[in-house]
This record gives C-alpha cells, structure tokens and sequence, in this order.
C-alpha cells in the first residue's frame, strides 16, 4: 500500500508497480482526515456525498456511497471506486485518467481546501509460460499467465477462465484447457495473491483427448487469448510445448 501525503492531508489509491486502472475493475483509496474521526471509541462511516468527487477524463462517475474507517481511532478511511467499461458513448482507452478529489471543509489551519490524485488506464502486455517445455503423459504441469489487466480487485484474488487457453496438437487436437481430461485441480486460473496480477493453475497431461490419442514426439500449441485490453481488442499469445516420453 502506497500513502501519499497532499498538505496535511493523505489521499492514496493502493496500487504496486504491476497494476493497471483496469475498464470493469475497480479501485481501493485511502482518505486520512482526524476531522472524519468523530467516534474515538469506535469505527466510523462517512457519506462521500459533498466530499469526494470521481472522474475519468473529466466526465463524473459514481463512486461508493460512504468510506469506513480502517481502525479504531485511525483517521484514514477506505473505499471502492467501480470503474466503467465506456465513457461518453466510447470503450475507455490508453490515458484515460480516473481523478478522485477530496474537498476538505476545514484543513489543519482551518481554511478550506481540495486535493486530487490520479491514475492512467494503462495496458500491460500479458504473458503466458509452462513449468517445463517437455510434457510427459500422465505428468502434471503448471501454466502461469501474467496479465495486470485481469487484476480487477486488488483486494481480492482473481480468475482466468480454463475456455480462453486452447491446446492445439500437431496430430490435430483442438480443444481447450477446460475440457475435464486435464484434470485441472482448480476450476479456472487463480490469482496467486490479492494484487499481483500473476495466475496460475496445475493441470496433467491426459493419454487421450476426445477420443484421439495424444502423440508421444509430437507438438502442442498453447493459444491464450486475451479479452482484457482496455482498447477492446482481442490478443493472441501462443507457447508450444512437446510431449515427451521422459
């Protein structure tokens, strides 16, 4: 988590060096003001109405209906912002900028004042590898995908569907990698961590897919396709592995 103090008061969004402001996401920030902190005893809620404004590429957005206070006498208060897929009628592109400002009524010298911070929509290129290259039959395996742009919640673990990973064999098997002969040991590509962008699932090598064998010396082609890019547009990384006796 990144806390950024703006003149005696701190606004952050939290977010590392992998993340990206993602169309369909959302986004966590970070309020500290002690004139929010009114019950010393307890946490508080406080309704974002007349207090925070929230803006890509200068059109309104909603954002969330109140902010909760981390702790008990904390001051620093957290919320979500959901973030569009479209702006204006338009898909949201490469340098849009999500703005969150905070209209403070009374600063530490008892003047009013306003703070922003801001984050570009940003595309990061997706990858996508094998634990090994050589695959034996029977033999279980991991794939790891790294794509920020399936991050969508940065406080919760993600997934990438099994269906968007194609297995297309030099023998002529087409199929995906969620057909249940993998015997994948997670229904889709999980997140590894909260926010980190990177997913991964274990699966096995099966001796036959839908009825054809598959081939010992033979190739395979991995096919991921991404569907997350902010431009809209579809992408197509591809890994080929062999199947192996040893």
């Amino acid at each position: 988590m990144t806390i950024i103090p703006l003149a005696g008061i701190f606004l952050a969004i939290t977010f590392q060096a992998s993340t990206v402001l993602v169309p369909g996401g959302t986004v966590t920030f970070y309020v500290h003001d002690d004139d929010l902190n009114t019950s010393h005893k307890g946490i508080d809620e406080v309704s974002v109405s007349g207090l925070l404004d929230f803006k890509i590429a200068g059109t309104s957005i909603s954002g969330p209906e109140k902010i909760v206070e981390t702790g008990i006498n904390s001051g620093m208060f957290v919320g979500t912002v959901s973030i569009p897929t479209t702006i204006n009628g338009r898909d949201i592109k490469n340098g849009d900028v999500l703005t969150i400002t905070y209209k403070d009524e009374s600063d530490v010298s008892g003047n009013s004042n306003t703070v922003s911070k801001s984050i570009k929509v940003k595309k990061s290129l997706a990858s996508i590898e094998t634990s090994q290259n050589r695959i034996r039959i029977g033999q279980t395996f991991q794939i790891r995908i790294i794509d920020p742009d399936y991050n969508l919640d940065s406080r919760e673990s993600d997934n990438i569907s099994l269906s968007l990973i194609e297995f297309r064999s030099s023998n002529g098997i087409r199929t995906t990698l969620a057909n249940p002969v993998f015997d994948a040991k997670t229904p889709s590509l999980r997140e590894t961590g909260d926010n980190t962008g990177k997913f991964a699932v274990t699966l096995k090598m099966p001796k036959e897919i839908d009825g054809k064998r598959v081939k010992i010396g033979s190739s395979a082609e991995l096919r991921y396709t991404d569907t997350s890019s902010p431009s809209g547009t579809t992408e197509k990384l591809k890994l080929i592995i062999r199947i192996g006796s040893r």
